[in-house]
């Protein structure tokens, strides 16, 4: 296993921890924080995009920790909507957007049991690109309503430490383990290209 790989595997597990400390302080708290919930389905989709990159890539490091950050951010939503439940109208509203994340969530599943058993879905490998664009987009601008929100409300200290101290370091994780990659291909290809020269 290469430093590159285990850079990965660093930046994938702290992507898969990434809302736990959000779900455990709501889940003792037993309150929701006031959130934007338009910020929590864009990144929610942002995760999903990631997974189906990383099924038409066939990188585990990617998609393996999409599906455990999906699963924490559909129990932080489950939570959410729960808490917030006070009417039956609202209750069927809430519960509606529950079975669209776990619908969501499943969809991921789904997709890993296609990984695991080589199933392909096509060309899908071909797009790859066009989702990671989408997936970046979405994950990148998923909280951008959640900062102004809290600006607005006051409510940033709210957020744990420890959900900013993993934010900051997956993200640092993955900018070196995709510089990395880029590097050592770049490097093999013109390696490569400069001995079938001669």
């Amino acid at each position: 296993m290469s430093y590159i790989t285990i850079i990965g595997w660093i930046a994938a597990f702290l992507t898969s921890i990434i809302g736990l400390p959000l779900v455990i302080n709501t889940f003792i708290a037993k309150k929701p924080p006031k959130v934007s919930l338009l910020s929590w389905w864009i990144y929610y989709l942002g995760i999903f995009g990631f997974a189906i990159l990383g099924f038409a890539i066939r990188d585990l490091q990617l998609f393996i920790p999409q599906v455990f950050s999906g699963l924490s951010t559909f129990i932080f939503l489950a939570q959410v909507y729960i808490f917030k439940a006070k009417t039956t109208r609202r209750q069927l509203i809430n519960f509606t957007f529950l079975s669209l994340a776990l619908t969501v969530f499943l969809l991921i599943l789904l997709l890993g049991i296609f990984f695991w058993a080589k199933i392909s879905l096509g060309n899908l490998g071909s797009y790859a690109i066009y989702l990671g664009i989408f997936a970046g987009l979405c994950v990148n601008i998923a909280f951008l309503p959640q900062t102004l929100l809290g600006i607005k409300n006051k409510t940033i200290k709210f957020i744990p430490l420890t959900f900013l101290l993993n934010l900051f370091l997956l993200n640092f994780a993955w900018l070196i383990y995709f510089f990395l990659q880029f590097v050592i291909e770049k490097m093999a290809l013109i390696f490569r290209h400069s001995f079938f020269k001669l």
